[in-house]
């Protein structure tokens, strides 16, 4: 018997109906070359998933600016026609292939480094630096760990509204293209999250003293997107409570403050969530702010009433984390992804690695066929396919 029926399920985010509830997660691939353009094997990439029956693709990070936004070489942007265009005829391949895409747009603020910049400083909410050491997996010279985070510039009010404007302006461009909907990195400690979080926003304006003034910016860039493209278009906003640069960030220090948070952005606009965690059904909070031991997920959920898509560690035995050191990443059993629909942990079971090693892990898994799939391992992002 096959039991990851419940992933084959239709949903709906917003005015958007989803035939099945197996997302794509956002990846970052860095195959766009220094002017941040998606070509023909980008296309040919997300259409292969999108004709295995995967019911929602999230795009890898997009950048709205290619200055400070960008944190990676080889990123893609959606801040210009030549990019628009790149990405419209994506969306086309996606659409034909029967799928759904959504575009993840991301700014790296203090996560980005001057090799990435163009020289430019970093911007984040205060001059505090990340901890951890800055590594481009399209740069080779940073792989060995040498290079640090550099202290970013504090922005000014100009500075916000001037980004605020740029997520804004890519969201107008994403549905031009073409695109089901807009995801908005909220998430991994890039700029949103560093406004979120107390340790890197230490602010003393109206963008900070407490959970609902760190919330502000987050909640004024999905309202000017909301304006930019009115209503019906998707929007969603990505959480977790770690940072790429320290999985051990804790973002929101209980549900109650969470929940601040997601009813700010609910109220500003976006019709869902993207949750990352090291696994989804990794306990949100500590024992002591939650002794039901959720997963922020499921937080997210009850919070908003939305839908909530989740990522993190169900199709392997590994964290992504370790699979990128080199750890051989054992295949799961899906049943369990399906498991976590019916528990109330999630709406749509985001699958990241796994669907970088299978492009047609939607099917097999509908066939009951998941035994087939092939295991990750990191040479494998040598390559698009």
């Amino acid at each position: 018997m096959n039991e990851s029926g419940a992933l084959f399920e239709p949903v709906r985010i917003g005015s958007l109906a989803l035939p099945n509830r197996v997302v794509m997660a956002p990846m970052t691939r860095s195959f766009c070359g220094e002017a941040g353009v998606p070509g023909p094997q980008v296309a040919r990439y997300y259409a292969a998933r999108a004709a295995a029956g995967t019911g929602l693709i999230f795009t890898e990070a997009t950048v709205v600016d290619m200055g400070p936004a960008r944190g990676y070489r080889g990123v893609p942007g959606l801040c210009d026609d030549a990019q628009e265009a790149a990405w419209r005829a994506v969306v086309d391949a996606v659409h034909a292939a029967g799928g759904r895409i959504m575009v993840q747009l991301w700014h790296c603020g203090r996560l980005s480094h001057p090799r990435a910049t163009g020289g430019a400083q970093p911007l984040a909410p205060s001059a505090v630096a990340a901890s951890g050491p800055y590594i481009d997996v399209a740069d080779p010279a940073t792989f060995d760990g040498h290079l640090s985070y550099v202290e970013p510039r504090p922005m000014t009010q100009a500075d916000i509204d001037a980004v605020t404007g740029e997520f804004a302006a890519a969201a107008g461009r994403a549905q031009r293209a073409g695109f089901d909907g807009v995801l908005f990195h909220g998430a991994s400690g890039y700029l949103i999250q560093q406004f979120f979080n107390a340790d890197s926003n230490r602010r003393d304006d109206a963008y900070n003293g407490d959970t609902a003034a760190r919330a502000r910016f987050a909640c004024q860039i999905v309202s000017a997107a909301r304006s930019k493209t009115g209503a019906g278009f998707p929007l969603l906003m990505g959480l977790s409570q770690f940072s790429v640069s320290d999985y051990g960030w804790v973002t929101w220090p209980t549900p109650a403050d969470l929940a601040v948070t997601v009813n700010c952005l609910k109220a500003a606009g976006v019709d869902g969530f993207h949750v990352a965690a090291h696994r989804i059904e990794t306990p949100g909070f500590p024992a002591a702010a939650d002794p039901a031991g959720h997963g922020l997920a499921w937080h997210v959920r009850q919070a908003s009433g939305l839908p909530v898509s989740a990522a993190g560690g169900v199709t392997y035995s590994t964290t992504i984390g370790e699979s990128l050191m080199g750890a051989d990443s054992q295949i799961a059993d899906p049943a369990q992804a399906a498991r976590l629909l019916g528990s109330g942990d999630a709406d749509l079971i985001a699958v990241g690695r796994a669907m970088v090693a299978n492009p047609d892990w939607a099917a097999k898994v509908r066939a009951g066929r998941w035994q087939e799939l092939a295991p990750f391992r990191r040479e494998v992002l040598a390559t698009l396919v």
